[in-house]
Protein backbone atom coordinates (compact mmCIF):
# COMPACT_ATOMS: atom_id res chain seq x y z
CA UNK A 1 0.00 0.00 0.00
CA UNK A 2 1.39 3.46 -1.12
CA UNK A 3 1.72 6.63 0.98
CA UNK A 4 -0.08 9.42 -0.08
CA UNK A 5 2.06 12.80 0.42
CA UNK A 6 -0.06 16.23 0.31
CA UNK A 7 1.92 19.22 -0.65
CA UNK A 8 1.05 22.92 0.28
CA UNK A 9 -0.50 25.27 -2.11
CA UNK A 10 1.17 28.39 -2.78
CA UNK A 11 -0.86 31.28 -3.12
CA UNK A 12 -1.88 32.97 -6.09
CA UNK A 13 -1.29 37.08 -6.58
CA UNK A 14 -5.61 37.25 -6.66
CA UNK A 15 -5.52 35.59 -3.37
CA UNK A 16 -2.55 38.26 -1.73
CA UNK A 17 -4.13 41.44 -3.45
CA UNK A 18 -7.56 40.37 -1.64
CA UNK A 19 -6.22 39.98 1.50
CA UNK A 20 -4.73 43.18 0.89
CA UNK A 21 -7.80 44.81 -0.43
CA UNK A 22 -9.93 42.90 3.33
CA UNK A 23 -7.08 44.51 5.44
CA UNK A 24 -6.63 41.03 7.22
CA UNK A 25 -3.34 38.98 8.80
CA UNK A 26 -2.92 35.88 9.27
CA UNK A 27 -4.37 33.98 12.43
CA UNK A 28 -1.19 33.51 14.61
CA UNK A 29 -0.03 31.04 16.45
CA UNK A 30 -1.91 31.61 19.94
CA UNK A 31 -5.28 31.71 17.44
CA UNK A 32 -4.80 28.61 15.36
CA UNK A 33 -7.91 26.23 16.11
CA UNK A 34 -10.07 28.76 17.09
CA UNK A 35 -13.38 28.92 15.64
CA UNK A 36 -13.61 32.25 13.42
CA UNK A 37 -16.50 32.74 15.31
CA UNK A 38 -14.70 33.95 18.32
CA UNK A 39 -11.47 35.30 16.46
CA UNK A 40 -10.52 39.19 16.45
CA UNK A 41 -11.87 40.89 13.45
CA UNK A 42 -9.03 41.34 10.29
CA UNK A 43 -8.11 38.12 10.61
CA UNK A 44 -7.66 35.07 7.79
CA UNK A 45 -6.90 31.58 7.97
CA UNK A 46 -7.80 28.05 6.54
CA UNK A 47 -9.98 25.53 6.96
CA UNK A 48 -11.65 22.19 6.17
CA UNK A 49 -15.05 23.74 6.87
CA UNK A 50 -15.95 26.05 4.91
CA UNK A 51 -19.08 27.77 5.56
CA UNK A 52 -19.74 26.55 9.41
CA UNK A 53 -20.12 29.45 12.11
CA UNK A 54 -17.03 28.12 14.07
CA UNK A 55 -15.07 26.75 11.54
CA UNK A 56 -11.26 26.61 13.09
CA UNK A 57 -8.78 28.45 11.63
CA UNK A 58 -5.37 27.57 11.06
CA UNK A 59 -2.25 29.62 9.98
CA UNK A 60 -0.76 26.94 7.54
CA UNK A 61 -3.24 26.07 4.16
CA UNK A 62 -3.38 22.27 3.78
CA UNK A 63 -4.36 20.44 0.95
CA UNK A 64 -8.30 21.15 -0.16
CA UNK A 65 -8.40 23.76 2.72
CA UNK A 66 -10.51 27.19 2.34
CA UNK A 67 -9.31 30.23 3.06
CA UNK A 68 -11.51 32.57 5.25
CA UNK A 69 -11.57 35.65 6.15
CA UNK A 70 -12.97 37.72 9.27
CA UNK A 71 -13.28 41.40 7.98
CA UNK A 72 -13.59 44.77 10.25
CA UNK A 73 -16.72 44.46 10.10
CA UNK A 74 -17.25 41.06 11.40
CA UNK A 75 -18.41 39.51 8.07
CA UNK A 76 -16.90 36.21 6.91
CA UNK A 77 -16.10 35.13 3.99
CA UNK A 78 -15.11 31.92 2.00
CA UNK A 79 -12.27 32.28 -0.50
CA UNK A 80 -13.08 29.94 -2.98
CA UNK A 81 -12.37 29.30 -6.96
CA UNK A 82 -15.42 28.72 -9.55
CA UNK A 83 -15.59 29.12 -13.20
CA UNK A 84 -16.64 31.75 -15.20
CA UNK A 85 -20.10 31.27 -15.38
CA UNK A 86 -20.62 30.28 -12.08
CA UNK A 87 -18.65 33.05 -10.74
CA UNK A 88 -21.15 35.48 -12.75
CA UNK A 89 -24.07 33.62 -11.24
CA UNK A 90 -22.67 34.07 -7.37
CA UNK A 91 -22.30 38.00 -8.26
CA UNK A 92 -26.22 38.28 -9.80
CA UNK A 93 -28.19 36.00 -8.64
CA UNK A 94 -31.61 37.32 -8.37
CA UNK A 95 -32.45 33.84 -6.36
CA UNK A 96 -31.14 31.39 -4.27
CA UNK A 97 -28.46 29.54 -6.10
CA UNK A 98 -26.99 26.04 -5.66
CA UNK A 99 -22.96 26.16 -6.68
CA UNK A 100 -19.70 24.25 -6.33
CA UNK A 101 -16.54 26.16 -4.79
CA UNK A 102 -13.35 25.11 -4.83
CA UNK A 103 -9.82 25.43 -2.36
CA UNK A 104 -7.90 26.30 -5.38
CA UNK A 105 -7.67 27.12 -8.81
CA UNK A 106 -8.14 24.13 -11.53
CA UNK A 107 -8.45 24.23 -15.02
CA UNK A 108 -11.84 24.85 -14.84
CA UNK A 109 -12.24 26.90 -12.01
CA UNK A 110 -9.84 29.58 -12.24
CA UNK A 111 -12.07 32.74 -11.32
CA UNK A 112 -11.30 33.61 -7.57
CA UNK A 113 -15.13 33.73 -5.77
CA UNK A 114 -16.29 35.21 -2.31
CA UNK A 115 -18.85 33.26 -0.52
CA UNK A 116 -20.16 36.15 2.69
CA UNK A 117 -21.25 33.47 5.49
CA UNK A 118 -24.31 35.87 5.36
CA UNK A 119 -25.64 34.76 2.03
CA UNK A 120 -25.33 31.15 3.51
CA UNK A 121 -28.79 29.13 3.28
CA UNK A 122 -27.27 26.01 3.23
CA UNK A 123 -24.18 23.77 3.09
CA UNK A 124 -23.09 20.40 4.55
CA UNK A 125 -22.18 21.22 7.91
CA UNK A 126 -18.65 18.97 8.93
CA UNK A 127 -15.11 18.78 7.61
CA UNK A 128 -14.86 17.69 4.47
CA UNK A 129 -10.83 17.54 3.66
CA UNK A 130 -11.65 15.24 1.06
CA UNK A 131 -14.26 16.96 -0.75
CA UNK A 132 -13.28 18.09 -3.62
CA UNK A 133 -15.54 21.28 -3.82
CA UNK A 134 -17.89 23.43 -1.52
CA UNK A 135 -21.62 22.70 -2.46
CA UNK A 136 -23.22 25.85 -0.66
CA UNK A 137 -26.93 27.20 -1.56
CA UNK A 138 -26.47 31.49 -1.66
CA UNK A 139 -29.19 33.75 -0.78
CA UNK A 140 -29.91 36.31 -3.74
CA UNK A 141 -26.72 38.82 -4.15
CA UNK A 142 -27.70 42.53 -3.19
CA UNK A 143 -27.69 44.63 -5.91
Amino acid sequence: MSRVTYTNTPDRVDQEQIRATHHVRLVQANEEGTGVNALPRGVYGYTYSPGLPNAPLFAVRRYRSYETHKLADGEVLVIGYADVTTAAQIETASSDLSVVVYPQAGQDSSVLVQIPYSRIRQNRQHAAPNQDGFLVTLAPAAN
